[in-house]
Formats: C-alpha cells, sequence, structure tokens
C-alpha cells in the first residue's frame, strides 16, 4: 500500500470528527487538533513508512507493545503516546482504531459525544 493512500485514509478519518482541524506547527508533517488545540495525532511520512503518533490508554497501549509496528512514541511516550509504523491494510486498520481513541482521549465531552453518539 503506497504512503500516500495510507496519509490520504488517516486524514480523512482525523477530520471527519467534530471542530478537528489540520495544523504544521512543527515543519511539513500534519499534526491533527480538536477544539481548543488539544493534539490528538500526528503523521511522519516517509519514503518507506507511514508513522502516526497518538494517544492511547494505559491498557489499549499495553496491547500495542505487542505488535512489531508500534512503538512508545518518542519524547511524548510517558505521557501515554504511541507511535505506529503504517504498512498496509492490517497496520493501517489498527492505526485507524486507535486514531478513534485519541481522539476519544482529548476531544471535550460534548464533542465525543457528538461524534460517537
Amino acid at each position: 500500500m503506497l504512503g500516500t493512500a495510507i496519509e490520504a485514509r488517516i486524514r480523512e478519518l482525523a477530520l471527519s470528527f467534530p471542530e478537528t482541524y489540520e495544523d504544521h506547527p512543527w515543519g511539513d508533517f500534519p499534526v491533527f487538533k480538536v477544539g481548543a488545540n488539544k493534539v490528538f495525532a500526528w503523521l511522519t511520512v516517509e519514503p518507506k513508512a507511514v508513522r502516526l503518533t497518538l494517544k492511547l490508554t494505559a491498557e489499549e497501549r499495553e496491547v500495542a507493545h505487542l505488535l512489531p509496528y508500534v512503538s512508545t512514541a518518542r519524547y511524548v511516550g510517558r505521557y501515554g503516546w504511541i507511535t505506529a509504523e503504517v504498512t498496509d491494510e492490517e497496520t493501517l486498520a489498527a492505526a485507524l482504531e486507535w486514531l478513534r481513541e485519541s481522539y476519544w482521549l482529548k476531544a471535550p465531552a460534548n464533542l465525543r459525544d457528538a461524534a460517537f453518539a
């Protein structure tokens, strides 16, 4: 699966949630935010890999870390963030599910209710 297709699918879902937007505060790679500037995910796109960094609950992180394509996120890992290397449909499916969870964790309650009612 090509990186541009993976990036497009992630972007499409991220921007489908209520009051989300894309920002580029740290350069060329996209950061997805909700509400009052709360980051819930960011992408790093490289020639051979797309990496999605997002926040998970402690239980979800424990399970995610059993997978070979998941690592603790640099700099923010101690706050519950992981990075998933997305290369195919299987890893993309997991990443999209985690993207929903990350939005849930970072969005205000009224937006969570609207997104997942």
